[in-house]
């Protein structure tokens, strides 16, 4: 079965679109088929992978065009579902429907069977939308940055979960990821521990700021391709001849999730 995976937070600025290619090229480098669904109306997929943007959502929940006439293919076993401002009429479609969430989710379901995993990239604000797009998935997870401001963009993420579920729709489980992690500033040390401190092993190793993160759009590149033994990818050395977290270390993870899954 597919593995529809939400990439979430309520604020911005945190790493959510570029973890949400990152980790979806690297599974499609694996050899999974997998969809990157543009649900932001930033549309900043299409901008990371050097593609045009376009109403891709749009066209296909609000105007209900085939899928696979909508998906645009970016790299070998990796399509997207492009987004654009019009994903602001989808918004509307649900909002004004009856159970229009919950129709969004089975309408995602049933068309996105043929792919291995689907990445759900959600914009920074709550939204029928993102509702919607967390009761599809069966894993939730949150990248942020280790400052006070945007720890409070996890606690809006968790208070929607906890919204969904009293109706019925909870994740099989959540993780949350720590971006811009910078190892020697006492503020992102600090806050890395109080995540782990709220949620334990929900909580995975960082990824430390990398300038090769923001390069490698700029190229029209993934991260894989412009730079693929910095320290963002392959995490940091701990001083013992070990590295500590990166997004392959978070990529394996999500490889153990996609093999366990029934």
């Amino acid at each position: 079965m597919s593995r529809i995976i939400a990439v979430a937070n309520q604020k911005g600025g945190v790493g959510k679109t570029t973890t949400t290619v990152i980790l979806g090229s690297g599974l499609a480098a694996q050899g999974y088929n997998t969809l990157l669904a543009d649900l932001d109306s930033q549309g900043h997929i299409c901008h990371m992978l050097n593609l045009p943007k376009s109403g891709g959502v749009k066209r296909w929940f609000y105007d209900e065009e085939p899928l696979d006439q909508l998906i645009v293919k970016a790299r070998p076993n990796l399509w997207v579902l492009p987004g654009d401002k019009t994903t602001e009429r989808v918004i509307g479609k649900i909002r004004d429907e009856s159970y229009g969430e919950e129709a969004f989710a089975e309408m995602l379901k049933e068309q996105t069977k043929a792919f291995d995993v689907i990445l759900l990239d959600l914009a920074p604000s709550l939204s029928n939308l993102q509702v919607a797009a967390l009761i599809a998935s069966q894993y939730i997870l949150i990248p942020t940055r280790l400052r006070f401001t945007d720890l409070d963009g996890v606690q809006e993420v968790m208070r929607s979960l906890q919204q969904i579920a009293r109706h019925g729709h909870k994740p099989r489980d959540y993780f949350i990821l720590p971006t811009f992690f910078d190892r020697v500033a006492n503020e992102t040390v600090t806050r890395l521990r109080e995540l782990v401190a709220a949620f334990g092993s929900h909580v995975w190793p960082p990824v430390v700021q990398d300038i090769k993160v923001a390069e490698a759009p700029g190229h029209g590149l993934t991260l894989w391709e412009h730079a693929p033994s910095c320290n963002a990818l392959l995490g940091y050395p701990n001083g013992n001849g070990q590295r500590v977290g990166g997004y392959a270390h978070a990529l394996e993870r999500l490889a153990v999730l996609m093999e366990g899954l029934d």
